[in-house]
């Protein structure tokens, strides 16, 4: 099990209040932009995870990747959040590269997938 120290907490703090915004977002209308911050939250959550592993880091794709290779295995994730970060990664994206357009609908699933990511991995770096 990994520890959870100052670090983590402040990564998991991050990743909760950009959960909010990402909420908010989505109550204003503005599903891509809440599209976004779900992955971003995702990603502070999968930074705790790997808090203490190296700081050579240099952007969410080195973030997702690492989780998914080092992290992953540890935390004993369900499988549906075993899936969650690589499917929100590709959809934020396609979004972020005008492949597809955002919508409600894919916003609140997103969130929702963010919502279930976030809490089962901070359940499992608290122990």
């Amino acid at each position: 099990m990994l520890q959870m120290d100052e670090d983590r907490r402040d990564w998991l703090d991050q990743a909760g209040y950009t959960l909010l915004t990402a909420e908010g977002l989505l109550s204003g209308g503005l599903s891509g932009e809440a599209i976004s911050s779900a992955f971003l939250a995702m990603i502070y959550a999968a930074r705790a995870a790997l808090e203490g592993q190296g700081d050579d880091l240099s952007g969410w794709q080195d973030v997702a990747a690492r989780f998914q290779s080092d992290a992953l295995p540890a935390l004993g994730l369900s499988k549906e959040n075993q899936r969650a970060l690589p499917i929100v990664a590709d959809l934020y994206r396609r979004i972020g590269g005008g492949e597809m357009e955002a919508d409600p609908v894919t916003a609140a699933a997103c969130l929702e997938d963010a919502r279930s990511f976030l809490g089962e991995v901070e359940k499992k770096l608290r122990g």
